[in-house]
Formats: C-alpha cells, sequence, structure tokens
C-alpha cells in the first residue's frame, strides 16, 4: 500500500528573497499554500490576490499558542520557514517549532536553503546548527534543504552590488555549489507534493544548480564589471564588509560546497548534487543563464 503524500502546507516568512519564490512555485503547479504573515507586514502585496489556491492569514511570530491555532484551524501537514537569519528570525524557529509540535505539524522545514552552517557556536549561521537540535530534541520531524549559495547572492557577496566591481577574496578558485532561487524554490513545491512521507523525515537534501569557483563566475562579468582580487573586500560603502570577507574565506576552504562536511571539514563534491534527482527532468539553470535573465 502506497503511503498518502502530505496535503496541507503552509510557509511562515514569505519574503522577497526566498519565501515568495516557493509561493509562487506553489501557485504554478495548482497547489494550494497557506501564508502566515506578519501583522503589519506588506510582502504578500506582491502576489496574486485571486488566486484560488492561495491563502493568507496574519499572526504574531512570537505567539506559539496562536501560530498553533492557525496550523490547527488549517490541518497543516508541512510548515516551511524562510525567515532571516540577518534579523534573527531564525533563532525564533524555536517558537515555531513549539507551535507546530502542538498543532501536530508532520514536518517543518527550517530556513536553511543556502551552505551547510558551522557547528560550533560562533561559526557562520550556527545558529541554523542549534535550531536543528532544539527540533530533534522534540521530537518534530524535519526536512533540510542546502543549495550552496544562490547565484542572486553573489553581487551581494563579491561587494558588485556597492561598488560596480567584482571582489573575489584571495584566488577564489575552490570550488562550490550555486543554485538559482527559482530552482530551489520550485524543487521545494515539487518534492513536498510528490515524494512520501518517509522520504522526507529528518533529512538532509543536498542540490546543486551549478558547481563553480567565484573566479570563474568573475570571469562572466568579463566586459560589465571588473573583477577585483584583495585579501579583505573594503569597508567604505559596504555594509558588513568583515562578515562578508568571512563568508568568502569559508568558500575558500570548501564550505560553500553541499557536500561539505561541517564535522570532517571536507568536501565530498560528487554527493553536492546527490538529490537533484528527486526533480527527474528538471533542467537546472546555470549561472551564465542565471545572469541573462
Amino acid at each position: 500500500m502506497s503511503e498518502q503524500l502530505f496535503k496541507s502546507f503552509a510557509i511562515i516568512g514569505a519574503g522577497p528573497n526566498t519565501g515568495i519564490h516557493i509561493v509562487k512555485a506553489f501557485l504554478a503547479i495548482g497547489a494550494p499554500i497557506l501564508i502566515i504573515a506578519r501583522p503589519a507586514s506588506m510582502n504578500v502585496a506582491a502576489l496574486p490576490a485571486d488566486d484560488p489556491n492561495l491563502t493568507v492569514v496574519r499572526a504574531d511570530y512570537t505567539s506559539a499558542s496562536e501560530i498553533s491555532t492557525v496550523l490547527r484551524e488549517y490541518k497543516v501537514d508541512v510548515l516551511i520557514s524562510t525567515v532571516t537569519l540577518v534579523f534573527g528570525g531564525v533563532v525564533g524557529q524555536t517558537v515555531l517549532a513549539d507551535a507546530a509540535k502542538e498543532a501536530g505539524v508532520k514536518l517543518f522545514v527550517p530556513s536553511e536553503f543556502g551552505i551547510k552552517p558551522q557547528l560550533a557556536k560562533g561559526g557562520l549561521a550556527f545558529q541554523k546548527t542549534d535550531f536543528a537540535v532544539y527540533a530533534k530534541s522534540i521530537g518534530l520531524p524535519t526536512l533540510r534543504v542546502f543549495n550552496g549559495l544562490f547565484y542572486e547572492f553573489v553581487p551581494w557577496l563579491t561587494a558588485l552590488a556597492d561598488t560596480g566591481k567584482f571582489h573575489i577574496v584571495n584566488k577564489g578558485e575552490t570550488s562550490g555549489s550555486f543554485t538559482a532561487v527559482s530552482d530551489v524554490a520550485g524543487y521545494v513545491a515539487h518534492i513536498l507534493t510528490t515524494q512520501p512521507p518517509s522520504r522526507l523525515l529528518d533529512v538532509e537534501i543536498q542540490i546543486e544548480g551549478q558547481r563553480a569557483t567565484l573566479s570563474e563566475i568573475g570571469a562572466l562579468y568579463k566586459g560589465r564589471a571588473p573583477v577585483v582580487y584583495c585579501d579583505h573586500l573594503p569597508t567604505e560603502g559596504v555594509v558588513n564588509a568583515h562578515f562578508r570577507t568571512f563568508f568568502q574565506k569559508h568558500i575558500e576552504a570548501g564550505g560553500g560546497s553541499c557536500g561539505w562536511n561541517p564535522v570532517t571539514e571536507s568536501d565530498d563534491a560528487e554527493s553536492a548534487s546527490r538529490d537533484n534527482s528527486l526533480w527527474e527532468g528538471h533542467h537546472w539553470l546555470t549561472v551564465s543563464e542565471a545572469l541573462a535573465q
């Protein structure tokens, strides 16, 4: 007897970077999606108000009881979180996890959607590691999706958006995983609506649009922006320049690959795209294709 697929989906943190794209991916395949938005959020204005598969409710993200009430009312099977790391949203996911557990949610998809976080306190995105530990401690099944770096993230990482120059810290010759946000969004919608629960519960997904180095990506900007090799990003006019420098150094050490093992600090390049196959027949955008859009 085949397993019953997940039927009811909700998303928290439907912002412009990742969440809205996931919502649009669900709507594109005709799958109903519930957005739980903050009371004052304006992000939902970018979505079609007349789509019958889209429902929007508003709730306080800091209130487990309020979120749990919504999840129970809509009988949500899967709760997706795309809250931001920068503004403390990932730390606040413990409230969402408590609400999901209390409401009987079957699967929680936490806000990963990037490289694998470091394990030690103070490491890159270590808060995501802490949350995974917490979810496991309360018995809440999770699906963690690692896609490396979004192509759309590169202009920020290299200070191209700030300076008009593509900055590469040191040599930029270590390969990492790069994926288009549209591919990640489509993938999430696809596997959640087509894969049996047993394939997704307490699983770490590794996907990759293209394996590349920052130096190779910089070469694609030839004629459009100068490439600058440096020891660190310029600080004048570049917000969080030290963090971006730290991030690039982590990529150079191998941490930009979805095959990166934070425990052994080694990379298994072949495993970086091991779960691409769950979206059979899909064409994954290359860096150059994404830049041309």
